[in-house]
């Protein structure tokens, strides 16, 4: 069983976990950084700038995805950007991301943001075959995927669970 909550201050260690796997998958992991401590204190600030969710399988940590508020000027408007999507190797192709991004569309439907965006690795096929699937615009270039308006709305739609 899959579920999905809102990170808070303390949790940290967890968000630390992915990002870190993140940095050595792409191969940055000398310039990763982050510690628990940064996380736990930017998720606890009065309005913070930067949010996660965490995934769960089966009462066991599987991924996260973190994001941050950001602005589009073609819009006029605030939107949420997915800085990182990770599921640990052991839980991949068992839905977990799409239930990340089912969570973040709800989250972000939800808030009043118009749109999810974010950038994907040109070499992740398997990703980028994901995101597409769900309705994700992808440009081949710079590989900036966009989650906005009725596919957002579509992919918002399929998440059943509470999220504040």
């Amino acid at each position: 069983m899959i579920e999905i909550r809102e990170a808070v201050a303390g949790d940290g260690q967890l968000i630390c976990q992915t990002t870190r796997l993140l940095a050595e998958s792409h191969g940055v992991v000398d310039s990763f950084v982050a510690t628990a401590g940064d996380y736990d204190t930017a998720l606890s600030s009065p309005r913070p700038l930067v949010g996660a969710l965490l995934a769960f399988h089966s009462g066991v940590f599987a991924g996260s995805c973190v994001w941050h508020r950001s602005f589009s000027t073609n819009r006029g408007r605030e939107i949420m950007f997915l800085e990182d999507l990770c599921v640990l190797p052991e839980f991949r192709q068992q839905g977990i991301a799409t239930a990340l991004l089912a969570a973040l569309a709800k989250l972000a439907v939800m808030r009043g943001y118009p749109a999810i965006w974010w950038f994907a690795m040109a070499w992740n096929n398997k990703g980028l075959a994901l995101y597409r699937r769900l309705g994700a615009k992808t440009e081949d270039q710079m590989v900036f995927c966009k989650l906005t308006d009725e596919p957002l709305q579509t992919l918002a739609s399929t998440c059943s669970l509470p999220l504040s």
